[in-house]
């Protein structure tokens, strides 16, 4: 009983929610609820440890873990449902939805018109035309 109240204390911890949130904010790659949650949980672990004499890492980090991963799934929802969807630099229009606006922005738009030739834009296993 004692580890479900320190997940709820560690849960309420500001600490920890801005370092999970410092974490999502950063980081693009795959995955933000765990790497937050870990990353997170290890930090917050070291500054305890750094805090207090009587203190031994890992004393409490499954607990951490747990709330670290909790905070950092309830700030990366609210993360995507604070920021608009954007198209293109803009804000979008009321008929798109949420997906195709993160489609483009992750993908570019269909339209073409780049300034990279087919040879030399990444993703393309088109042969050369110099080869004889």
């Amino acid at each position: 009983m004692a580890t479900l109240a320190f997940v709820l204390a560690a849960f309420l911890d500001p600490v920890q929610a801005g370092i999970v949130l410092g974490v999502i904010l950063v980081h693009r790659g795959p995955l933000p609820i765990i790497v937050a949650g870990a990353i997170a949980a290890v930090v917050s672990e070291t500054v305890m440890v750094l805090a207090a004499d009587d203190y031994m890492w890992g004393e409490l980090i499954a607990p951490r873990v747990v709330s670290s991963l909790l905070q950092a799934a309830v700030l990366c929802w609210l993360v995507r449902f604070i920021r608009p969807s954007r198209i293109g630099g803009r804000v979008a229009p009321t008929g798109a939805s949420r997906a195709q606006g993160n489609a483009t922005a992750t993908f570019g738009s269909l339209g073409g018109g780049g300034s990279l030739s087919s040879a030399s834009r990444p993703g393309t296993c088109e042969p050369t035309s110099d080869v004889a």
